[in-house]
């Protein structure tokens, strides 16, 4: 997934075609401690060498083995992932810093293209914070354990209205017991 600058003017008429297959179990595990396997990605998209550009289209296709949210379960999860990048050298983006449309482009620090690393950082930034089993995404039961459990945003919001319900404001205390006075008059 590395090509040269040198290799890649050859496709400036018709874009270089990517349509393989590769490894990143070795980088991906020792870039992210959380994940517990990786297959095979696959990577299918072009390169197009424009001139002052190198725009690349790329869609990766990869199963993780994550381990779930809640009970550290391993779970596989697929991912399909599209993004496109331009790279520049340093002297093409000089000409066209500042301009519209550049701002998000990689200069090159090297004479060669590498889109293994930015597969793996696109991987990365996908992994979902909350991962669960099949098992746990059917049901509604949640986590608890000694004096403690887990619930919704809307059973806490409910929880904290019927508190707050409940409480007396200690400023109007002697005036609900004068109110509970009159009615017991009565």
């Amino acid at each position: 997934m590395k090509w040269s600058l040198m290799e890649l003017r050859r496709y400036k008429d018709e874009p270089l075609v990517i349509d393989t297959t590769i490894e990143l179990a070795d980088t991906l595990l020792k870039r992210d401690e959380t994940i517990l396997a990786v297959g095979p990605a696959r990577v299918v998209g072009t390169m197009n060498v424009e001139p002052r550009e190198y725009i690349a289209q790329v869609q990766v296709d990869v199963v993780l083995t994550l381990p779930s949210s809640r009970s550290l379960q391993p779970v596989e999860y697929p991912m399909s992932i599209a993004f496109d990048e331009i790279y520049m050298t340093p002297e093409e983006y000089a000409l066209v810093k500042g301009t519209d449309g550049y701002e998000h482009a990689i200069v090159l620090d090297s004479t060669t293209i590498d889109l293994r690393e930015a597969i793996e950082d696109y991987i990365l930034l996908n992994i979902p914070l909350q991962v669960l089993t099949e098992e746990e995404m059917a049901s509604d039961d949640l986590p608890s354990g000694d004096s403690w459990t887990i619930m919704s945003e809307e059973d806490y919001l409910y929880q904290q209205m019927e508190t707050q319900a409940q409480t007396i404001d200690p400023r109007l205390a002697k005036l609900s017991a004068l109110l509970d006075n009159n009615e017991e008059s009565e």
